[in-house]
């Protein structure tokens, strides 16, 4: 069965992946054509890491963070359990051994359900509405029709990129920053070649490189704290190295551009 590509961005929230845009030779090809590609010609990479994709929740969950020794690191995530909504921007590129290059550009709302109801969650990708959650019913937009996937498909895996999975990724990693005060902004950086680093960005992003070799990794973080409201504001990822096939290079970017101001979020309306 081929699916749309767009139906994989929305059950990954990842960019290896047939729902991302492919530049390159190809990258003026129509959508069908597109969609056909990436049934079809995907990298190693992109089929390994469908098929690997964890189905239980990381570990790192905010709620098994509450007890440490950091009160500023306590505090965020206090914060982060009264936030009702945000909206984000997630991009995301990939390349690996001279392939075409993957790319996601994703605007997201997210709305926390009550204590009866799912969570809303609504996510746009090349200036197009392509999946919207709520009351458990979710649909996503397959170019013509909104098609039901609300079997098939879970929160955990439309939107892996939570806030409370970033505060989870800044804890892993904090006593390997760098900080820097800014007035009431705290600017968290790291160069160096820590392969847990990488794991942990893995993990965020819900990627794996299966056997590419990893150990000769460089990593480049940079994260922007409100330290007045302590809410992460941004992260600034990149990772490239070389192994013995080639190159591969991963980067992300996640800014959170608004907090506790999403509206209730609607299913479209041919589906009410």
């Amino acid at each position: 069965m081929r699916v749309s590509k767009y139906l994989f961005v929305t059950l990954t929230a990842s960019f290896i992946i047939s729902g991302c845009q492919e530049t390159g030779d190809d990258e003026n090809t129509d959508e069908s054509a597109a969609g056909s590609s990436d049934d079809t010609q995907s990298t190693e990479v992109t089929q390994e890491q469908t098929q690997e994709q964890p189905e239980e929740a990381p570990d790192n969950s905010v709620e098994e963070l509450q007890q440490t020794d950091d009160e500023a690191l306590n505090r965020m995530i206090d914060k982060s359990e009264e936030i009702e909504s945000y909206e984000s921007t997630v991009v995301l590129q990939s390349s690996v051994d001279g392939g075409s290059r993957s790319e996601l550009d994703a605007d997201i709302k997210f709305r926390k359900g009550s204590e009866n109801n799912e969570p809303q969650f609504h996510l746009a990708s090349e200036g197009e509405d392509r999946t919207i959650s709520k009351d458990g019913r979710t649909f996503y937009n397959n170019g013509s029709d909104w098609v039901d996937i609300s079997e098939s498909a879970s929160i955990e895996q439309l939107h892996l990129v939570k806030y409370q999975n970033v505060v989870s990724t800044f804890a892993d990693i904090k006593d390997e920053l760098e900080t820097e005060e800014n007035g009431t902004t705290t600017v968290y950086t790291y160069e160096g070649n820590s392969q847990e680093v990488l794991q942990t960005f893995q993990e965020l992003f819900a990627v794996q490189f299966g056997t590419i070799d990893t150990s000769n990794v460089e990593n480049s973080v940079e994260i922007e704290v409100d330290s007045d409201m302590n809410l992460i504001q941004s992260i600034d990822y990149e990772a490239t190295g070389k192994d013995a096939e080639g190159e591969y290079e991963l980067s992300g970017d996640v800014e959170f551009t608004s907090f506790d101001s999403v509206e209730e979020i609607e299913l479209p309306e041919s589906v009410r």
